[in-house]
């Protein structure tokens, strides 16, 4: 017997025919897109992507505030060098704020307090890489750093920040960082202005140093939206490799259960190269046994920078083996960094399943994370996955082999706690023809959900999928696509079989001529294809990329940065070219 996917190509050319046959017989259907002749778009010059991974290392703010001093950052990274952290991965050295003692007026170059750090900047850049680490330095997008400002009252315990600012100084700061081997460049936005986050990240390109630029657009601004990218305020993946995403954190549950929510309201922002900040671990802070190992999983899952925030210097055994828990640091460090979303169909109240797909093929991390005053069990259904086959499941964090299972896997998980599984079982792969009736691995979309519309009609839906009535741009009614509202993501597993992917993109008719979107394709965290601006004016346009030997396509759909109303985007008739 011949297989299925034998039939599939003739079968799509006979439908390609009927369909331009509908269209030049006066009918409302049009097959462009999948089989359009038009001129494929060349979209507009692409950008590498600077860092794959999120960042991982140790920040001085949480433990210490403004009483950090040189000899205390020298004995963090002796520790990290010494005590497994450095080998687990974590490699950046950040001194926070406090460290600034002034601006030269002449120069205008930055200079550090030279009470508490005599040696200055560029000699402990110089220590910390002497240990095989890397240094990251604290500034802010303010004229006066955030210690600086204190909310008006300064103590007199707090180094003179006030002045000393990097707004208006971007460009000489990102210098004078680089001259000292900084690394990572942590900026606040301290009551300043967003204007300084495109501009240091302009200073940094200008110095030719791969300085890693984290922001915090939150800090002494309690009025900029939750969803940061939302109004249009604020467009960081544009300007930022990282960024906060929500206020402070405490060593507190809550505190820690609210940024889970944040992000994961951020998902559908994060295109590689870029990451949603969940802000510093407070791991080994006071929190209990599984509380740290929940808020550690779960900033793994969600693709955040681990950043510890304790005194690694007399942690626990037990801190030392969580922060270093190489199991749970590969979800982080994955190369397919995508962040883990909520499984709805299995989350109920205060338990709940959150999924993240890993760059091995079949492969899934899943958290199981129980926000709730008993213990209970959860269970994760694996077709609410996309998951078939025989599943074989380990748990990270204690490493113990869960055995093969069938159909779902139920663990009593401790109260505000969680299990971390990783489970290995069959995806499904994209094939040759319509993509619509495909089912992805992942999606993220801040609002609504993705509406497919598929051919023949009746045809089952991507799992996760709900119904779209039509796909319509430009008046020209499509026979399938996905239609989304930015910002939207979706994933398909390719396992290198494909050679070609084509779409026409452009707004729905739901758009009612407003809206601006960008459309993005991505494979294996390379960037394909950029549209550049779409708005309800810009004529449809016709996506073809080799995907040649990819493992992953990733279809992005972002924000033209004036906001998310009305952006009501289309994939009209996407297809594949596999063997």
């Amino acid at each position: 017997m011949r297989p299925l996917s034998a039939f599939r190509a003739p079968l799509i050319l006979l439908l390609a025919a009927l369909c331009s046959c509908l269209a030049s017989c006066g009918g409302s259907t049009n097959s462009q897109g999948a089989v359009s002749g038009g001129q494929p778009d060349p979209g507009i010059a692409l950008t590498q992507v600077r860092f794959i991974t999120p960042p991982m290392g140790w920040n001085s703010w949480n433990t210490f505030a403004c009483k950090d001093t040189e000899a205390i950052i020298k004995s963090v990274a002796d520790a990290i060098a010494s005590n497994g952290m450095a080998a687990a991965g974590y490699q950046y050295v950040t001194v926070d704020d406090c460290w600034v003692g002034g601006r030269n007026p002449t120069t205008g170059q930055l200079y550090p307090n030279a009470t508490t750090f005599p040696d200055g900047m560029q000699a402990l850049a110089a220590y910390v890489h002497s240990k095989g680490l890397k240094f990251g330095l604290y500034t802010s997008g303010g004229t006066n750093t955030c210690a600086g400002i204190a909310h008006g009252t300064r103590p007199p315990s707090y180094p003179p920040g006030v002045g000393a600012g990097s707004l208006g100084h971007e460009s000489v700061d990102a210098q004078t960082f680089a001259n000292w081997g900084v690394d990572y460049v942590k900026l606040d936005y301290c009551g300043g202005s967003l204007t300084a986050f495109p501009a240091m990240r302009a200073g940094i390109a200008a110095t030719g140093r791969p300085m890693f630029l984290s922001i915090n657009p939150y800090s002494a601004n309690p009025t900029l939206p939750t969803n940061f990218a939302s109004d249009g305020t604020l467009y960081v993946p544009a300007y930022a490799d990282m960024s906060r995403i929500s206020q402070d954190i405490s060593a507190k549950f809550t505190s820690v259960t609210s940024i889970i929510d944040t992000s994961a309201a951020d998902a559908a922002w994060a295109v590689p190269g870029y990451f949603n900040d969940m802000d510093m671990l407070e791991v080994g802070n006071g929190m209990t046994a599984d509380q740290d190992t929940a808020h550690f999983v779960m900033w793994a899952m969600m693709s955040s920078g681990l950043n510890a925030g304790n005194d690694v210097r007399s942690q626990s055994a037990a801190t030392q083996a969580l922060l270093t828990n190489t199991a749970v640091i590969s979800v982080n460090q994955d190369a397919l960094a995508l962040q883990a979303v909520l499984d709805t169909a299995d989350s109920s109240g205060s338990l709940q399943v959150w999924t993240k797909p890993l760059s091995t093929i079949g492969t899934r991390a899943v958290a199981l994370l129980n926000r709730g005053t008993t213990a209970a069990p959860i269970t994760v259904n694996f077709s609410n996955l996309g998951l078939g086959g025989s599943v074989q499941a380990t748990n990270l964090v204690t490493g113990a082999n869960l055995g093969t299972v069938a159909q779902s896997l139920t663990q009593t998980v401790p109260p505000t706690g969680v299990v971390l599984v990783k489970l290995t079982g069959t995806d499904p792969v994209a094939a040759n023809g319509a993509l619509a009736v495909q089912s992805w691995i992942w999606s993220a979309v801040q609002s609504g959900t993705v509406g497919v519309k598929v051919f023949p009609g009746g045809s089952p839906l991507p799992t996760g999928a709900s119904a779209a009535g039509a796909i319509v741009v430009h008046g020209k009614n499509y026979i399938d696509g996905m239609t989304v509202n930015a910002p939207a993501q979706l994933v398909y597993r390719l396992n290198g079989h494909c050679s070609t992917f084509q779409s026409d993109i452009g707004l729905d008719a739901a758009a009612q001529g407003a809206g601006s979107v960008d459309y993005q394709v991505w494979a294996d965290n390379i960037e394909l294809y950029d549209s550049g601006i779409v708005t309800s004016t810009t004529p449809i346009k016709t996506v073809q990329v080799s995907i040649a030997g990819r493992n992953t396509l990733r279809l992005v759909v972002t924000d033209g940065q004036d906001g998310v109303t009305n952006d009501i985007a289309d994939w009209a008739n996407p297809s594949l070219v596999c063997s």
